[in-house]
């Protein structure tokens, strides 16, 4: 690598890392980085053999009850996404200078470092810029393995491919992508197979003792999760959403659409008409960018809905070195330049998009949990009507004694969590026995018929002596109501 391309990566990863500091700790946690958080917390043994979390695997909540014994403040549960997000900038780069040239690695780490989507989940304490940074290791790995053809390289990637697993289980999509890649590529000699198979058993003897688990977790999840059954069109979508997650500016979504669909028809028009070994290297790309995604989706149409779009992170890089190759190599008299600028004006919209405004999907639980410290008292107790305030305040609350509202008898966590993550109730009554003070709180957007009943047996039965309202694009309503013997503030 030249001085000047070092000075470029570099000055791209200061950028990245930049981006990804900015405002790390300014939202509140929400329920999913408070699970993380509570999860991690748990003894080591605990993470290991009891299924907390059935959508995932456990190696993120692993290495964050390491990484906690750094702090556990909003910035400390956050930064080792930070770091995950920072480290795959270099990762893509060197990935893509490994399978096309410098120039189109160092595209695709500044793809990388200013994607508004790579940016988010680099700030959530939850596994997706993990999963991300594996993914890439994993494709760095098997390219250097193909190339070298050693047992030291495979051996590498068969270590790589059984971390994904236990960061992901999407990964086996990609893992089939890469082996209908090694089929079509070594038809003719037999040979290159030894390494692939080596890498295969080496990481089938990892994983081995996870199966069981991950076969009950799928079982567990599919037709029992929260997810809406997938649309044929969702694709289109996850792929917008895979450079510019859910920040995007709503008068630009339509044209945000056009820009990234065309780019990247343009990008793979160019992929086809390529030769020799860069056409391979970028059809292997496409396949892994596209496999799970339409693998899962008809998984989701068959057995249940199992299709997120965050859950597609592990294909960002290939995604990314797929653009960067794109803008780095356009062909003469290609828009591909104009369309990209158009995708940078779209990235800066989303980003002051997202560093200026509240993020909807992190509402305000710091202020609820100040105001319960601050106003709390013996003999108090808190009645939690929605799942997603439950576990939050839990973090920023946690002497507050509270139950949640058991809205969903099947519960999509399995009953192990809740061991640890608190109680549920389907009654008032255990909530207020011998207790003098109710707080009460509720996610006003969330508001069942369930809950409004039970809200009106707490007015019916009790007086309200306060009320706390926090405006955001999810409001969040603390009331506390007076019992028997209890006092105002």
């Amino acid at each position: 690598m030249g001085k000047g391309s070092r000075w470029a990566v570099w000055i791209i990863t200061l950028l990245a890392a930049t981006l990804r500091l900015i405002g790390l700790g300014a939202n509140s946690l929400w329920f999913d980085e408070a699970f993380s958080w509570l999860a991690a917390r748990q003894p080591m043994a605990v993470l290991l053999t009891q299924r907390l979390e059935p959508f995932l695997p456990p190696l993120y909540h692993v290495l964050l009850h390491l990484w906690l014994r750094l702090g556990e403040s909003e910035v400390a549960l956050r930064s080792f996404s930070a770091l995950c997000g920072l480290l795959s900038v270099p990762a893509i780069y060197c990935l893509g200078r490994e399978l096309f040239t410098p120039q189109a690695g160092r595209a695709a780490a500044l793809l990388t470092a200013i994607s508004p989507f790579h940016i988010y989940y680099a700030q959530e304490a939850r596994p997706y810029a993990l999963v991300i940074l594996l993914a890439a290791l994993l494709l760095w790995a098997f390219v250097r393995a193909w190339k070298r053809d050693r047992i030291a390289a495979w051996a590498l990637f068969g270590l790589l491919a059984a971390l994904n697993f236990y960061a992901h289980y999407f990964v086996v999509f990609v893992l089939l992508a890469l082996h209908a890649f090694i089929l079509l590529a070594a038809r003719r000699d037999r040979r290159r197979w030894r390494g692939p198979l080596l890498a295969d058993l080496i990481a089938l003897l990892l994983v081995a003792p996870h199966l069981p688990a991950a076969w009950a977790r799928t079982g567990e999840v599919v037709g029992h999760f929260w997810l809406a059954q997938p649309s044929p069109l969702q694709p289109f979508k996850t792929l917008v959403y895979l450079l510019f997650g859910h920040t995007v500016p709503f008068t630009l979504l339509p044209a945000t659409l056009f820009l990234v669909l065309s780019t990247l028809a343009l990008v793979i028009m160019g992929a086809v008409r390529a030769r020799g070994d860069p056409r391979r290297r970028l059809l292997l790309l496409i396949g892994i960018l596209l496999t799970p995604m339409l693998g899962i989706l008809l998984v989701s149409w068959l057995s249940g809905p199992l299709y997120l779009d965050r859950s597609f992170s592990l294909v960002a890089p290939a995604y990314a070195l797929l653009l960067g190759w794109g803008l780095a190599h356009p062909p003469r008299g290609s828009p591909l330049r104009l369309l990209f600028g158009g995708l940078a004006i779209v990235a800066v919209a989303t980003l002051g998009n997202y560093y200026l405004t509240a993020d909807p999907a992190r509402p305000p639980f710091r202020d609820a949990g100040q105001t319960l410290v601050a106003q709390w008292q013996e003999g108090d107790v808190v009645l939690h009507l929605h799942d997603s305030s439950y576990l939050p305040l839990r973090y920023y609350a946690p002497q507050a004694e509270a139950f949640l509202l058991n809205n969903d008898p099947d519960a999509w966590l399995p009953p192990a969590t809740w061991e640890w993550a608190g109680r549920r109730t389907t009654a008032l009554q255990p909530v207020v026995t011998d207790r003098s003070r109710l707080w009460v709180v509720i996610m006003p957007l969330r508001l069942t018929d369930r809950q409004a009943d039970m809200l009106a047996q707490v007015e019916s039965r009790f007086a309200q002596a306060g009320g706390w309202t926090w405006a955001a694009a999810e409001p969040v309503d603390l009331r506390l109501y007076v019992l028997d013997g209890g006092e105002a503030p």
